[in-house]
């Protein structure tokens, strides 16, 4: 005979090991098998109360499932009361056993015995099935008119979970909810209050139906507050605080953009604010919900600065669960009136440094709320300060925060300079990869800043401490960039540096073993740059860079034996690795702009470039790590990191015969429409370079100039544009290529071997005036891909014309509107395959929450084959939020026709 329950937890406490209470568990076990085996009706609650605590401990019960049924099944009250306790432990509203009970949960809804009805609605609104729900649902509707409250309050709640899993049945309840608040029962009108909210989740449109219940809500909600001691509803001292916290919960649904019934609450709600103290548990959670409600409706000013300074006095406690309620309500606020929330930024700061991380990552996101140009200087600071003694996750938080303020707030280069050294010397290792280019475009559009970031940048790296490979990197960017500037000027102001200094820095670096193959690259290129600016050195650069030749790297050996060779041409070393030119800000912008909005002829089709490789790379296939496409075109070579590339697209590259775009298919668009460009890009390669090397067996291979117009062609070409000839001018040498979308003019830059998108070829900026033939659409449609879990994705379509073959250029945006920021953004598309795309990287790899700011990625879609196609296509979002990472993939329906 099996042991009582109270004898089996004795025995199981007594046990020191799990091996003895596994032991006794499986001997108990066994007994409750042959007990159900014979039948023994009289042990069966006993023996389910024991499966009960079994299934507490976590050991496999699932034998007694069918016993369940068969207590519920009973007409007994006590056995009921036990097999309905065993159906909500032992089961789940996914077994296929519990269907079996439908019958009797409608027999038991029927039964006279309200103690049975409500065991019967409790089991069918904890685990009930979406079938149960459906099939059950009219008896629910009628218990809800019962003439008993505690069956109405129970059969409330099963509503709510039946309309939450079956929402075609919400039309069942809508008429029994004014009737149930209405009701002198306090847990009946918390019961409809529930199930009121629950229904305006699915039924948003009704609102203004039940907006008309706003009145009778204040008045139950202020007898509440003015209400004395009630025995009945009295919870240490407060009248019924769930009923008052429901309420205001409904208030703030029915409240929201309403400006009529939002002014009907002001009185109420001040009160409750005012009244409630902070002495209390109960008291603050009322206090936090009107304090919620009135940041939420449409509330005078005044009203939401002492909501405001009453969750300011929630973070100035020592309570860590108000102070993080606290957080995420201002968080929420923070677009509504963020004036009010600067007063407290002192308050807001110090969270910064409390104990709890979770306390500290709502405070950053908080901090970054408020941050705008006035307050940028001190906020960033304070996030610096923290970042020493931060832990490792929190601190790369805290350098995707400041670098982002940085790019957005910044009132001036010469903080930004500053802030971004300050960054790179502190937590260069925890900071994105496009810190670089944002780093190295500020030194270089500001000429009178290019001295100052290199001494600041040389003086630092002169520190071993600081020498980690982001700072590195910058810092080898700025000084092989403007080497030349630092020594001139710094002679001027009598701190002279010494050229030998800087070469023999640059010797101890590459050669440390504590660098990466990453930072010796661009070492490299410091010491190619610096041969053309200083003079006396070439020898000794040649033999830091000779042992190179023999790099286990094959791009390391690769650059440095193109860089030897180099050196027996001075006049084409000089002119490769001339200053790059800065791109244009504005004209990024006007470029951007042109695939959101409606375009005239005279408006330009394509994105500008700094350099050749730029050209090349910005629609290259699957670019879609930002910061190693910086990285690469800052350096402007080959693709180093191309071997660190993920394979996350193999899985689904012949998913509905999509290609995911990736680097091996890197051809040449337009092979099909010009003779020029017939030729494989391999070939091209091989044939330019041979043409630097002097290996060229073409009778013109010594013509650069040729060389360089036939590669300018092609990237026209690529770009979709036709070519038009016209007059380089400033420092360029040569004739420029103009292009443009109907008639405009072309801007852009080029440097070295490389060029811009309408630019005149040579050493610095040049103009071009070109004609083109692109097909425009008058109005430009768009499209909302994906719109979840906050994040919202938008594609703009734009047609274009690649040499007569139709072409989608589409601007994507990446909105956030969750309280935390998406970081490590990768966006894929892949296409059928008589289609093609070409993507740019996205301008962040981080989406700004509460919908500050966006994100855009541009890519193209060409047609291979000049036919009548419809544009599909499918896509997958990669992204981290918290730091878990998220990814999903979508097939995109419904888009415009566009070809």
């Amino acid at each position: 005979m099996s042991v009582k329950l109270h004898d089996l937890i004795t025995k199981v406490r007594e046990s020191t090991t799990t091996s003895g209470i596994r032991e006794i568990i499986s001997e108990e076990c066994v007994q409750i098998r042959n007990a159900f085996r014979k039948e023994d009706t009289k042990n069966r609650p006993r023996n389910i109360s024991k499966l009960i605590y079994i299934d507490f401990l976590g050991f496999p019960t699932d034998f007694g499932q069918v016993e369940c049924l068969k207590l519920i099944a009973h007409t007994s009250y006590v056995c009921k009361r036990i097999g309905y306790l065993g159906l909500s432990v032992l089961l789940t509203e996914n077994e296929e056993v519990l269907f079996m009970s439908t019958n009797i949960i409608r027999n038991d809804l029927a039964s006279e015995n309200k103690f049975i009805v409500a065991l019967a609605l409790s089991s069918l609104g904890n685990i009930g099935s979406v079938e149960m729900l459906r099939d059950l649902a009219p008896e629910v509707e009628k218990l809800l008119k019962s003439q008993t409250a505690y069956i109405r309050k129970k059969a409330a709640l099963t509503a709510i979970r039946t309309i939450r899993f079956v929402p075609e049945t919400v039309d069942r309840f809508v008429g029994c909810v004014k009737s149930l608040l209405s009701d002198k029962n306090h847990g009946v009108v918390v019961g409809g209050i529930q199930l009121l909210i629950e229904i305006l989740k699915i039924e948003p449109k009704s609102i203004s139906e039940f907006r008309k219940l706003v009145p009778g809500l204040l008045r139950m909600l202020k007898s509440l507050v003015d209400a004395g001691y009630a025995p009945e509803y009295d919870f240490e001292g407060v009248t019924d605080p769930f009923l008052q916290v429901f309420i205001l919960r409904l208030l703030r649904i029915l409240g929201k953009d309403s400006k009529k019934y939002s002014n009907q609450m002001i009185d109420i709600l001040t009160q409750v604010g005012t009244s409630s103290g902070l002495n209390k548990n109960v008291e603050n959670c009322i206090l936090y919900e009107s304090v919620s409600t009135i940041l939420t409706v449409e509330s005078p000013n005044r009203l939401r600065v002492t909501a405001i300074n009453t969750l300011s006095k929630f973070l100035s406690g020592k309570d860590n669960n108000m102070k993080y309620v606290a957080l995420n309500t201002l968080l929420k606020g923070v677009n509504k009136d963020s004036k009010s929330l600067k007063r407290h930024r002192k308050v807001i700061v110090k969270c910064l440094r409390d104990k709890d991380i979770s306390i500290r990552r709502r405070a950053l996101d908080l901090v970054f709320g408020i941050m705008n140009k006035k307050n940028v200087k001190e906020l960033t600071q304070e996030l610096l300060d923290c970042l020493p003694k931060a832990e490792h996750d929190f601190r790369f938080d805290i350098t995707a925060k400041v670098c982002t303020a940085i790019e957005k707030f910044s009132p001036d280069d010469q903080w930004q300079i500053d802030t971004l050294v300050q960054v790179l010397t502190i937590g260069g290792q925890y900071i994105r990869d496009d810190v670089i280019a944002i780093m190295t475009h500020v030194t270089g559009r500001n000429q009178e800043l290019q001295y100052y970031a290199s001494k600041k940048l040389y003086n630092s790296l002169l520190d071993d401490r600081y020498r980690n490979q982001k700072f590195i990197q910058v810092a080898a960017w700025v000084i092989g960039e403007f080497g030349d500037i630092l020594l001139k000027k710094s002679i001027e102001e009598n701190e002279s540096i010494d050229p030998s200094q800087i070469i023999d820095l640059c010797q101890i670096i590459i050669t440390s073993s504590r660098n990466d193959d990453l930072t010796k690259y661009f070492i490299l290129n410091t010491l190619i740059k610096l041969s053309t600016r200083i003079e006396g050195f070439n020898e000794t650069i040649k033999e830091i860079i000779k042992p190179f030749m023999k790099h286990v790297n094959i791009e390391i050996q690769q650059r440095a034996c193109e860089y030897f060779r180099l050196f027996e041409d001075k006049e084409l070393l000089v002119f490769s690795f001339d200053r790059i030119p800065v791109k244009d800000d504005n004209m990024e912008k006007q470029e951007i702009e042109t695939v959101q909005e409606d375009q005239t002829a005279n408006e330009n089709s394509m994105k500008n470039t700094n350099t050749q490789e730029n050209t090349d790379q910005q629609f290259s296939p699957n670019n879609n790590q930002s910061g190693q496409g910086t990285e690469m075109n800052i350096m402007g070579g080959n693709n180093v990191v191309s071997q660190n590339k993920t394979q996350e697209t193999s899985s689904i590259e012949n998913l509905l015969q999509l290609d995911f775009n990736n680097n091996n298919n890197n051809q040449n668009v337009n092979k099909q429409t010009t003779n020029i460009q017939n030729q494989q890009s391999n070939q091209s390669t091989e044939d330019f370079l041979s043409d630097i090397f002097g290996t060229n067996n073409n009778p013109n291979s010594n013509n650069t100039q040729n060389v360089q117009n036939t590669k300018i062609q092609n990237v026209m070409g690529i770009l979709g544009t036709e070519n038009g000839m016209g007059t380089g001018r400033g420092t360029g040498m040569g004739t420029g290529m103009g292009t443009g979308t109907g008639r405009g003019m072309g801007r852009g830059m080029g440097t070295g071997m490389g060029t811009g998108m309408g630019t005149g070829m040579g050493k610095g900026m040049g103009r071009g005036m070109g004609r083109g033939n692109v097909n425009t659409q008058k109005k430009n449609p768009s499209a909302i891909i994906y719109n979840q879990d906050g994040l919202k994705i938008q594609m703009n379509f734009k047609l274009v014309s690649v040499n007569g073959i139709p072409a989608a250029m589409v601007q994507t945006i990446f909105t956030n509107s969750t309280p935390t920021p998406m970081t490590d953004l990768i966006f894929q598309v892949a296409v059928p395959k008589h289609l093609q795309v070409q993507m740019a990287p996205p301008s962040s790899k981080i989406i700004p929450a509460n919908n500050i700011g966006k994100v855009t990625q541009t890519f193209r879609v060409i047609k291979k084959q000049n036919i009548k196609i419809k544009l599909a296509m499918m896509t997958r979002i990669q992204y981290k939020i918290n730091g878990m990472p998220i990814s999903k993939q979508q097939e995109v329906k419904n888009l415009p026709l566009i070809f």
